[in-house]
């Protein structure tokens, strides 16, 4: 069990300054139980004891801020795969842990993109997700795909079929929203995880590849949670 609010957990931390963002560290209840036990310790009444007052309370309890999600409608072509509604979804079933530190998620358009291929996500640092639109199924890419990224699309339910020069990738269903939405958001909250949870807000923390690999894992890991949650809604559909 951890002593010091400094050193909590990063779940529980997230949880606490999510719900009381501006919430002084000296009106917490153990802090405050805390001073009680050292007033006790040394034979002085706990009234006795110099601390703050707490802070009032509303007696209709509310929901901590929303965090903004803003869309720029997607060019001619083009598409959002993940709505604001997905993505509001997906973050309140993860909980506290995946919000903390993020100061926004925006839709934007995928101009200006330096890469071959479509970009899927980005984060500006600190904490600002970028979800780029991607062009309307299906996709065709010059050449064939590498084994590695032919593997990755056809892990999230991706078509892929190959010819001499060029290469057609079709989504069907839901699978490109989920390969958005797993691949892309999640995977750069995964990122601003390691950011975020060293304090160290701006500064890589961690060689590109380490970054990639916890980044990938964590998605992963998410995307596993999401669907064993999904299983028991279908088996009674």
């Amino acid at each position: 069990m951890s002593r010091s609010l400094h050193t909590d957990p990063y779940p529980s931390r997230a949880a606490r300054r999510l719900d009381a963002p501006r919430g002084r560290r000296a009106a917490e209840p153990r802090v405050l139980r805390r001073r009680a036990r050292l007033a006790e310790q040394q034979r002085l009444a706990p009234e006795q004891v110099d601390r703050p007052e707490p802070i009032a309370r509303p007696t209709t309890p509310y929901p901590p801020p929303r965090l903004p999600i803003r869309e720029s409608p997607a060019r001619p072509g083009f598409l959002h795969p993940a709505t604001v509604g997905d993505v509001t979804r997906l973050l309140d079933f993860f909980g506290p842990e995946l919000r903390y530190g993020l100061r926004a998620v925006e839709l934007r358009h995928a101009v200006g993109a330096d890469r071959s291929g479509p970009l899927l996500a980005a984060l500006l640092v600190p904490g600002v997700v970028i979800l780029y639109e991607q062009p309307r199924p299906p996709w065709t890419v010059p050449g064939q795909l590498l084994p590695r990224s032919r593997s990755r699309l056809e892990r999230a339910g991706a078509r892929v079929d190959s010819a001499a020069t060029s290469t057609r990738i079709d989504w069907p269903g839901t699978t490109l929203r989920d390969f958005l939405l797993f691949d892309g958001l999640l995977h750069e909250i995964g990122h601003h995880l390691v950011q975020h949870g060293s304090g160290r807000r701006t500064a890589r923390v961690r060689r590109t590849a380490d970054h990639e690999r916890y980044a990938d894992g964590f998605a992963a890991r998410c995307r596993e949670r999401w669907t064993a949650a999904a299983a028991p809604r279908v088996a009674r559909g």
